[in-house]
């Protein structure tokens, strides 16, 4: 298993010594669940941030140290100013992280890129299809949920109905 900290500070070091102004980061988290996703920064309510990393970059002996700091640079990179998205100032600033350190910094990263497979996301099974009795719209969930509770106090986006009905999977291969 990668040194997380050990990372961390290099990835925080290589950004401030580009000379890049990065936003308040409060907490990370190696996130154990994450499937689909290198990593994720999101910003709270108060303006700080908190990076999440996928477990599978920090114990996968195939991925490389340059490409988990790549990845905690890219989220490092969504902590300055105007750039949540991947345009603009984001863009400018994976430029020169890539252009100084000769990082491969983007928008996607594939697992190949990475060095392993590309990871599959295994849909759940669908458990539930809601049908829109006014234009036929369907809806279709694999939890149960607010909405698959109290299906019939929600409107239709598309017509506005408010009549559904609803059918379980077990229901519809019968």
């Amino acid at each position: 298993m990668k040194d997380f900290e050990a990372l961390k500070e290099k990835s925080l070091s290589d950004v401030k010594s580009a000379g890049i102004q990065i936003g308040n980061i409060v907490s990370w988290e190696i996130n154990k669940r994450a499937k689909t996703r290198w990593g994720q920064c999101k910003k709270n309510i108060d303006g700080t941030y908190a990076i999440q990393i996928s477990s599978a970059l920090l114990t996968d002996d195939r991925i490389s140290e340059k490409a988990v700091l790549e990845t905690m640079i890219h989220e490092i990179l969504h902590t300055c100013k105007d750039s949540m998205n991947h345009t603009g100032c984001w863009k400018r600033n994976a430029d020169i992280m890539n252009r100084i350190y000769g990082y491969n910094i983007k928008r996607i990263t594939r697992g190949r890129e990475k060095g392993v497979e590309d990871y599959k996301s295994t849909p759940l099974a669908i458990k539930y299809v809601f049908t829109c009795r006014g234009c036929g719209a369907k809806i279709y969930r694999k939890r149960d949920s607010k909405f698959t509770r109290n299906y019939r106090r929600y409107g239709c986006t598309r017509c506005g109905a408010v009549a559904w009905s609803r059918q379980t999977v077990a229901e519809i291969k019968l």
